[in-house]
């Protein structure tokens, strides 16, 4: 991993959350979200949410984006996560996308 890379937990639609590293930068963030991005609150206090503008636009923290997202830690600027955090991540994701009817695991809780 360079030292311009952090580890987050990538969210793609009908894909299980996975971790994987990326570059700490504005294009590496709109690459992966498919345009410009909008930062929003998380589950999980230290962490956010980094999705589409289109979506974040309205985002609350009772629900999550339905396009591509990730979830990176953040005190003041964007940090590394370990693995445990990102499997706490996950685990959150896995219960908030319970919670909706057509959630991401949805094949997975039946």
């Amino acid at each position: 991993m360079d030292n311009g890379d952090i580890t987050v937990v990538l969210v793609k639609p009908g894909q299980i959350p996975q971790t994987t590293h990326i570059k700490n930068d504005l294009k590496a963030f709109e690459e992966l979200a498919d345009g410009p991005v909008s930062v929003e609150r998380f589950f999980i206090s230290g962490f956010r949410l980094v999705c589409n503008i289109d979506e974040g636009f309205g985002y609350d923290d009772r629900s999550l984006p339905k396009g591509t997202y990730f979830v990176a830690r953040y005190h003041t600027e964007f940090e590394n996560m370990s693995v445990h955090e990102a499997e706490e991540v996950k685990k959150v994701i896995k219960e908030q996308s319970k919670k909706r009817k057509k959630g991401l695991f949805s094949i997975f809780t039946r």
